[in-house]
């Protein structure tokens, strides 16, 4: 028997045992905290960090995001599961969402027009207060509505401080180069201010702050995910490597170490957050770059892998499979909701651009269904007509109506618009060409989308031009378009495949035309012009006489252009079809008629694309004047022989091509490289010089060329029978 001390002591060591045990019991758990950071298509890795946490029943308490953190973390705060996160960046095209455009299908001729000679990204605006420059070099558009998409946007507004779990999305105000941290507002905006990288993307405005890349200043967000909820933070660091000083070679990796050493400053600062008890996780990610974002997959599995290295460890933070479950069931969203029915569809107010021509383009029907591939196909097409720096949408809740909100956002440095354009040729054997352009356009001068445009350019053609362009409708259908310029270029005289004489050429016209817009297809129009056409001997011997005529008379034209680019087509056809009646002259000149024609047509299969051209001119009645004269000569109208070498009244030429297409995989540019060869045929009849080459003249070559900010870019070599083997370079816009 023990005395009754020892028994009053055992029962009270185990009265505390008990109680001890009580309270281990209901003791709340460590609430977990991840901080995702930053690191472009390096952040795949996130997902198979999430993969694993759910697959070893860690639940998630909290979520801080920098970049791509704050883009997977925010999809994972709303109740996104990594598997249908990583479906949706299966199914994505990485290499297009950066381009912001729907493609050159999408928009009118008059713009096709404009943006083959211009170049759209050095547009600047122009206003009382000056030159406004865009501030990115693209606008994100793809990616916002990306974003939606991913967080299931088309079900209703999902706002930061209403989803499962708390968050915050961390971006840099460019203007005071403070941290942000977002914790409420709209979620997919917070996402694309994140990921604004200064200079490539353009900033987003929240609350008056102009937010760029969180990355700047806050990469790898520990101490923000600690003041969030985290007793435990788990940090993923997918930050860049910085280059060793034998790899920093050029102007391009001395920026990308600029921004890197940036990032890894403020993460050192994270780190040192870091306590014992807390998980640092840090994929090895062997040769993927920030920027290659088809090989997102590819991280998530090295992110999987560095993260089951800690599954012993974080065993410690899981849940029984059974409060797992409810945990899981009450962060989850539900993925099988219908599409709500629209009641009414409203556009935001404007500043320039008419509201209604935008609802126009938005087909989703009132009282239907939300179609939402269909809003995003439309949303993009009306933001590639080039007046809007973003189009977003919501869906909101009005008491029993459910309301589509259509945000259309101009470009700030608009109406007026200040463009340029250039290009340089040569054939290494007769003059080299050289032109710089300017185009000065002011759009939305009155609700029907009028626009007065005018074009100066200086080099080997001269010239300035004004036009302005009124709509008749708001469908823009029918319009109007009184025109005036005047040009100086030279014209060269061969003979017998050398230069003979130069005349200079100067023409001056005004006229006014009437047409109709076929869809974005085409165009038709009908005028009257008034010209003078002047040409004055400049060099060699005197062959023609100095004349200058005044000609009057009706222009007709009808364009077609489906191309799905403007100089490296791989689909599509092209057709230009001109008439000038010259029905008055100046006395003791001829009245005459001038007609043309130009059709292309492009096909291909895989990387090979075939091309063929048909053109034709002729002149019905008269004779042309040296100024109106058809030609023949140069790139890709006979190569083997000089530019305009021939001259005439009526002419044929064939074309075919055949090219090799390769892409270069970089989302973020985009390049494409391309081989071709290519034969040509052509005649010229009622020869105004090369008398002697009579018949069909025959050409073959081959090239390399390149899509590039600048334009298309061709080196290539021809030859013909009866004309000199010559070397080519073309740079620019036609």
């Amino acid at each position: 028997m023990f005395p009754r001390p020892a028994l009053q002591a055992i029962a009270a060591c185990l009265i505390a045992m008990a109680s001890a045990g009580v309270v281990a019991q209901t003791a709340p758990r460590l609430k977990v905290g991840l901080a995702l950071g930053g690191g472009g298509a390096r952040g795949g890795a996130h997902l198979g960090v999430l993969e694993v946490l759910e697959e070893l029943r860690v639940p998630v308490d909290c979520i801080a995001g920098t970049s791509i953190g704050a883009l997977i973390g925010g999809a994972y705060a709303a109740g996104i599961a990594p598997a249908e996160i990583k479906q949706l960046v299966r199914e994505t095209d990485w290499v297009g969402i950066f381009d912001d455009s729907a493609g050159r299908a999408s928009i009118n001729l008059r713009r096709k027009e404009i943006e083959e000679r211009f170049f759209s990204g050095l547009e600047v605006g122009v206003s009382r207060e000056g030159q406004r420059f865009r501030e990115g070099a693209v606008t994100g558009e793809k990616l916002k509505l990306f974003f939606n998409r991913l967080v299931r946007a088309e079900l209703g507004s999902r706002p930061i401080e209403e989803l499962p779990l708390p968050l915050a999305v961390i971006a840099t105000d460019i203007g005071n180069g403070e941290r942000v941290a977002m914790r409420s507002g709209d979620l997919t905006s917070a996402m694309r201010a994140s990921m604004s990288v200064p200079g490539f993307i353009t900033p987003v405005v929240r609350e008056g702050r102009k937010l760029v890349d969180g990355g700047l200043t806050d990469n790898l967000p520990v101490g923000e995910v600690r003041d969030l909820c985290a007793d435990v933070v788990i940090a993923v660091n997918v930050g860049t490597p910085l280059f060793t000083p034998e790899q920093v070679t050029g102007v391009v990796t001395v920026l990308g170490q600029v921004v890197n050493l940036l990032t890894e400053q403020n993460v050192i600062k994270s780190k040192e957050l870091i306590s014992p008890s807390d998980f640092l996780i840090v994929p090895e990610m062997k040769d993927i770059g920030s920027t290659q974002f088809t090989r997102q997959l590819e991280a998530a599995e090295f992110g999987r892998q560095a993260t089951l290295e800690h599954a012993a460890e974080l065993r410690r933070l899981a849940l029984p499979e059974k409060d797992y479950a409810a945990w899981r069931e009450r962060v989850r969203f539900a993925k099988a909701q219908p599409l709500p029915v629209i009641d009414e569809v409203a556009i935001a107010e404007t500043r320039f651009v008419n509201p209604r021509k935008i609802r126009r383009g938005i087909r989703q029907e009132e009282g239907k269904p939300l179609d939402l591939k269909m809003l995003t196909e439309d949303l993009v097409t009306e933001y590639s007509q080039g007046d809007l720096q973003s189009l977003d949408y919501s869906v909101l809740r009005d008491r029993e109506r459910t309301i589509l909100r259509i945000t259309p956002i101009e470009k700030p440095w608009g109406p007026d618009y200040l463009s340029f354009g250039l290009n340089l040729s040569s054939d290494f054997r007769s003059e080299s060409s050289y032109n710089l352009r300017a185009l000065y356009r002011k759009t939305w001068m009155n609700s029907l989308g009028g626009e007065w445009l005018t074009r100066g350019q200086i080099g080997s053609v001269q010239s300035i031009a004004s036009e302005f362009y009124q709509p008749f409708d708001s469908r823009q259908r029918f319009f109007v378009r009184p025109y005036a310029g005047t040009s100086l270029r030279k014209a060269s005289l061969y003979f017998e495949g050398d230069r003979l004489a130069v005349f200079r050429v100067q023409e001056s016209e005004a006229g006014v035309d009437g047409g109709v817009n076929m869809g974005v297809y085409g165009q038709a129009r009908l005028g009257w012009v008034e010209r003078r056409i002047g040409s004055v001997l400049d060099t060699g011997p005197d062959v023609f006489s100095n004349v200058t005529e005044r000609v009057r008379g009706a222009r007709a034209a009808l364009s077609i252009d489906t191309y799905d680019e403007p100089f490296f087509p791989t689909r599509g056809v092209k057709l230009d079809v001109t008439h000038f009646e010259a029905q008055n002259v100046t006395a003791g000149m001829q009245t005459y008629s001038r007609s043309e024609a130009k059709a292309g047509g492009a096909w291909s299969v895989g990387n090979f694309v075939m091309l063929g051209g048909l053109e034709g001119g002729t002149t019905s009645k008269g004779t042309l004047p040296l100024g109106d004269a058809f030609t023949l000569g140069g790139p890709r109208r006979l190569s083997g022989f000089a530019n305009d070498q021939m001259l005439g009244g009526e002419y044929a030429l064939g074309r075919l091509e055949a090219q090799y297409r390769l892409k270069i995989a970089i989302p973020v540019f985009g390049l494409s490289f391309i081989g071709g060869v290519a034969a040509e045929a052509g005649k010229m009849n009622k020869r105004i010089t090369e008398v002697s080459l009579s018949g069909w003249q025959r050409s073959f070559g081959a090239y390399l060329a390149a899509s590039t900010a600048l334009g298309p870019i061709y080196i290539g070599v021809a030859d013909a029978r009866n004309g000199k083997a010559r070397f080519y370079l073309f740079i620019g816009t036609p």
